[in-house]
């Protein structure tokens, strides 16, 4: 019977493990990062020690990468937005403000078709909180994702 867990969304998560999942060869961790990659250091919350790079693996959504992405050809489109209200000073002097009503149309144009690359430069850096799952008897470990600020995972 699983039981009622309190807590944020981040312990929540754990303890759902815990409970269905649990496998004591993997834990699952927090830590806050202490140098980005490549000279990466990890201090896993409750542990003396530092981790470095040789110790933790980061997947690649966490490291600077680059993809392919195939884009389809869209028409031009027009937005338009209808009464809103422009506020325009008449003069310099006291005179009163002047609101009007208007209506605008914006024209976009067509986007080219084809296969891009997209970088993603959105890395870890000094100070995030991460989730980490810890195995091979707790000497190795891989970085899970962000999980917020230290009031998410502590």
């Amino acid at each position: 019977m699983i039981e009622r867990i309190d807590g944020g969304g981040v312990s929540q998560f754990r303890d759902v493990i815990k409970q269905l999942g649990h496998n004591v060869e993997v834990d699952i961790e927090y830590a806050t990062i202490l140098a980005p990659p490549p000279a990466l250091r990890v201090q896993v919350d409750n542990m003396k020690i530092e981790l470095d790079a040789d110790d933790v693996i980061v997947p690649e959504h966490l490291r600077e990468h680059t993809r392919k992405v195939s884009v389809k050809a869209v028409e031009p489109t027009t937005l338009e937005l209808n009464r809103y209200t422009r506020v325009t000073k008449e003069t310099e002097s006291s005179a009163p403000v002047n609101s009007k009503a208007f209506s605008d149309v914006f024209n976009f144009g067509g986007f080219t078709s084809g296969t891009f690359e997209i970088t993603f430069h959105d890395t870890l850096k000094a100070g995030d909180r991460v989730a980490v799952a810890s195995f091979g008897a707790g000497q190795r470990y891989i970085v899970l994702d962000r999980i917020g600020g230290a009031a998410d995972g502590a």
